[in-house]
């Protein structure tokens, strides 16, 4: 009985801790926004907030016409360019990750393209 009394705290003490733990974890935000006319585009990562890492990539972008792309949680953004624009962005939560979602995207572009990676970059 007393080892069943003490599973039972033992447990309780857990549940108590992990929703704390995961509660303390940052989540970071990613994003990218480009210029189809000029062809420019800026990126963002490693934000804790989320208007925070669009206002960054607009202002990287440095183009009136700008846009947003897509607007995720994820530690790492990369970008893979080829024979078509726009380039490939893509997330992850490790450079690998991220590294091989660019080039997926880079790749669904024109038939035929041929993509490298250019560079990739992870937050905190």
């Amino acid at each position: 009985m007393v080892r069943s009394i003490f599973c039972g705290v033992i447990g309780l003490a857990l549940m108590a801790v992990i929703p704390a733990a995961q509660a303390q974890t940052p989540q970071y935000w990613a994003t990218y926004a480009y210029d189809t006319s000029t062809k420019k585009y800026g990126v963002s990562f490693g934000r804790t907030d989320r208007q925070a890492a669009i206002n960054e990539a607009l202002s990287r972008c440095g183009q009136a016409a700008c846009k947003t792309g897509s607007v995720v949680l994820a530690r790492c953004i990369a970008v893979a360019s080829g024979t078509q624009w726009p380039p490939g962005f893509g997330f992850g939560h490790d450079q690998r990750s991220a590294t091989t979602n660019s080039l997926n995207s880079c790749r669904r572009g024109a038939a035929g393209s041929t993509c490298e990676s250019d560079w990739v970059r992870c937050g905190r």
